[in-house]
């Protein structure tokens, strides 16, 4: 693969990128909320925390609120929005529909949707630990405070922009490699040394 036909190519995909997240955005709205409240229920006693999707926002709501209390949201579009950034990278490369590509993308892009899932849950448990005054304090430790507020961070910024690469690298590796024009050069020294001696 050619370094040069891979960058012509990029620009390209990444306007076809946004164009399918656009039109993939409700449901990722949705299949993100949803795997993160299954997720967050799965270790909750009681069962209390509802994610709601409207207007591309997750509103958080718990059973044991007050009717009145003030209904936080987070935005999702911060969230999924890399997966730009990874159909991007596949579709620039060489032959993207074929079966190949196509079954390592649905892998890549199913190794991503956990990540978002996961930001998603942390930005939850972080507002659960810090954001709510006198209950953050009396319901969460001090360890559980910084260790979701370090994870929520890291996801947010390093992670959410490595994301997609270490994933399309992780399932691409020999294209990647071409791609750099990485080559032996212990192979390469051996053979003209044999030209040489020939």
């Amino acid at each position: 693969m050619q370094k040069a036909s891979f960058l012509k190519r990029l620009p390209l995909s990444l306007i076809i990128s946004m164009m399918l997240w656009g039109l993939l955005r409700p449901v990722a709205d949705h299949a993100v909320a949803g795997l993160a409240e299954i997720l967050i229920r799965s270790f909750e006693y009681p069962k209390v925390t509802r994610l709601e999707v409207e207007k591309h926002h997750a509103s958080i709501v718990r059973s044991d609120f007050r009717s009145d209390s003030k209904i936080p949201a987070i935005p999702l579009t911060e969230i999924h929005f890399n997966l730009i950034v990874l159909l991007a990278l596949y579709l620039a490369l060489p032959r993207p529909w074929s079966k190949e590509h196509l079954e390592k993308l649905f892998m890549g892009v199913c190794v991503l949707y956990l990540t978002q899932s996961i930001n998603l849950l942390l930005h939850v448990k972080c507002l659960y630990s810090l954001g709510l005054g006198d209950w953050s304090l009396q319901n969460y430790s001090d360890f559980s405070r910084d260790f979701y507020g370090f994870w929520r961070y890291f996801t947010d910024l390093p992670g959410r922009f490595s994301f997609p690469f270490v994933i399309w690298v992780g399932f691409n590796w020999d294209e990647v490699i071409g791609l750099l024009a990485i080559s032996d050069k212990s192979g390469s020294s051996t053979k003209s040394t044999r030209a040489v001696k020939k």
